[in-house]
């Protein structure tokens, strides 16, 4: 390719964007960021090792595998390929990190952004996302945000997971990602906000709706389940109809043997006592 080098410098970022029969295993790591580490002597300049967020030395690929799955977002002008006498490469900062989630112009780079936050377990951006899933700009970057919350699970959260979730002007994606996110993280009137959108128009809420519900044991959907398993046909794109949902969601809070009471009393977000002992 014109313009890079025959030697990728380290320091390069670089983005997995697709894969292949030959890589399936990065199925799973698409939409994923690294850097190119410095070279090792042993392998020779034809091994490229790649560094994951956290500065770790994860996998490695060649120079026509990286061209062929890898989009190269930034080239280095590091000259010393072995990085002798270099100090190693640190953690991605969590600003840039935030930055693309908050202002990425896909959903790709938006959503691994918030996988990247999840990973780190950083709770330090709570705030940040909150106030992202709430006021973005863009409908992807606010449901980015939701869904990095969700892997977050900070308790936090709840209350604007809550309050999007029942906020009807907002977009159903939106709606539909932070209903999810309650199954992670939620708390007693968690349930009754999901149970009071489970017959909203907005069929992505109401998909999700049926998930966390099911997710948390909750007998009270039973009913308004049945309803949509029979009559709701219309599907959810990338995934199937509200029915079929619906229908997974009675059979998991049958499969539970659940009653309301008994999950308050051992759920780690709904019991205090519980939620005081972890």
């Amino acid at each position: 390719m014109i313009g890079i080098p025959k030697v990728i410098p380290p320091r390069s970022r670089v983005r997995l964007i697709k894969t292949g029969r030959q890589t399936p295993d990065w199925r799973k790591d698409l939409g994923r960021q690294f850097r190119v580490g410095y070279y090792n002597p042993k392998d020779g300049l034809e091994c490229i090792w790649l560094v994951n967020e956290n500065a770790e030395y994860e996998q490695t690929t060649d120079r026509k595998s990286l061209l062929k799955y890898f989009a190269i977002e930034s080239l280095s002008h590091e000259k010393d390929f072995y990085g002798r006498k270099k100090r190693r490469l640190g953690k991605i900062p969590i600003r840039s990190v935030l930055t693309a989630l908050q202002h990425g112009s896909s959903s790709l780079h938006a959503y691994e952004a918030a996988k990247a936050i999840g990973w780190r377990e950083d709770r330090r951006s709570v705030k940040s996302l909150i106030e992202t899933m709430q006021h973005g700009t863009r409908v992807l970057n606010r449901a980015a945000a939701a869904y990095g919350l969700s892997m977050l699970g900070d308790p936090r959260a709840v209350p604007a997971l809550e309050r999007v979730v029942n906020n009807q002007r907002e977009h159903p994606r939106v709606r539909g990602q932070a209903a999810e996110a309650l199954a992670h993280c939620h708390r007693r009137k968690s349930h009754q906000v999901l149970l009071n959108n489970l017959a909203e128009a907005p069929r992505e809420v109401r998909f999700w709706c049926a998930y966390s519900l099911a997710e948390m044991s909750e007998p009270a959907a039973l009913e308004p389940l049945r309803k949509l398993a029979e009559e709701d046909q219309r599907i959810v794109r990338g995934f199937w109809p509200v029915s079929k949902e619906a229908k997974w969601a009675i059979r998991r809070i049958r499969a539970a043997g659940k009653t309301r009471k008994l999950h308050h009393r051992l759920c780690i977000f709904c019991s205090p006592a519980r939620r005081r002992r972890t």
